[in-house]
């Protein structure tokens, strides 16, 4: 049974503020959950039907997990989804990991990333393509916004996710390191012979790649489009499929 006390903390969980105090966040739906199971991730408490406790989800591993049996009515209070699945957990947030050198690897720099299902979108982009990690500006969404756990699909915790002054970051490795932006002005995508490692710059939904970041940008690159401006077509990509192209390109060229 749900108390008051679960509901109101669970609830407040859907703020960054009291995710940062509870130092937890919100996992749900069954295929959420067991991809949360698989992890290393702490696990404070699970709620879920009897349907779910039933299933027999919870590996050897995990037995020490509070689970509290709810019913499907409580489940829809506290849930965030349109069609409440199961199960939800509260799972605890990692502690930051300082960012390591970048070199030889793959690395996404999200500029003022906002929309929490396109973060979660990348983060399980950068999860397929084998990108090693992302960066996102401090004013990007948060990673653990519950909307970005679920458009992620699990992909979140195995993706390292770091936040970080985006300028500073592009400052300290640019020199060392191929930077490439993506921007209508560029060199059509297929037409650039990659390095075997480097930082891709995803811009905001709105308004592209910031301007200070520019400067560091040693390879500017756009995605072609079909036909003319003239003819009609989309005026841009969003940053999600752009990410998702992107990466399909880097694999196509480097596939280990």
């Amino acid at each position: 049974m749900l108390s008051k006390n679960q509901l109101k903390l669970i609830k407040s969980l859907r703020l960054q503020k009291y995710r940062q105090e509870e130092i937890l966040f919100v996992a749900e739906g069954v295929k959420l959950v067991d991809e949360l199971l698989k992890s290393d991730f702490g696990i404070q408490q699970i709620f879920a039907t009897s349907e779910w406790i039933a299933a027999g989800h919870l590996p050897q591993n995990r037995y020490l997990v509070e689970i509290v049996e709810i019913t499907q009515a409580e489940l829809e209070r506290i849930s965030v989804l349109s069609t409440p699945n199961q199960v939800l957990a509260l799972a605890q947030i990692p502690p930051s990991i300082k960012l390591p050198e970048i070199k030889g690897e793959w690395v996404l720099a999200l500029d003022q990333i906002r929309d929490p299902g396109n973060l979660g979108t990348i983060i399980r982009t950068a999860d397929w393509f084998g990108i090693d990690r992302i960066v996102a500006a401090n004013n990007s969404v948060d990673v653990w916004n519950p909307k970005v756990v679920q458009a992620s699909m699990g992909s979140v915790f195995r993706m390292q996710v770091h936040y970080a002054d985006l300028e500073l970051f592009l400052a300290e490795n640019y020199k060392e390191v191929a930077v490439y932006g993506t921007l209508l002005e560029g060199i059509s995508l297929p037409d650039i012979k990659l390095k075997p490692g480097g930082i891709v710059v995803i811009g905001n939904e709105s308004h592209g790649i910031s301007d200070k970041l520019i400067p560091y940008i040693s390879s500017k690159i756009t995605i072609p489009a079909a036909g003319s401006a003239e003819s009609g077509h989309a005026e841009s990509l969003n940053a999600s499929i752009a990410t998702a192209i992107i990466c399909y390109e880097i694999r196509r060229q480097y596939p280990g």
